[in-house]
């Protein structure tokens, strides 16, 4: 089983990988968070603004709360 090689978790949503190296959706989440906080990064905050609103969208529409009516 693949695990983070950043907080070594295994049991998680998503992992990204790329060669020997892999990280979870909550690291790329923390990753993100701590660089949109340091100054003078306003694109990389108006990014991590947008994958968070992606990501909510997509926790939303995976756990079936949103159903089409029609």
């Amino acid at each position: 089983m693949i695990s983070c090689s950043f907080c070594g978790k295994a049991d998680v949503r998503v992992i990204l990988t790329r060669g020997q190296s892999a990280i979870c959706d909550e690291c790329v989440f923390l990753a993100f968070d701590t660089i949109s906080r340091q100054s003078g990064y306003f694109y990389q905050r108006v990014s991590y603004f947008l994958v968070r609103v992606v990501a909510t969208v997509g926790r939303f529409l995976t756990l079936g709360a949103w159903r089409l009516r029609g």
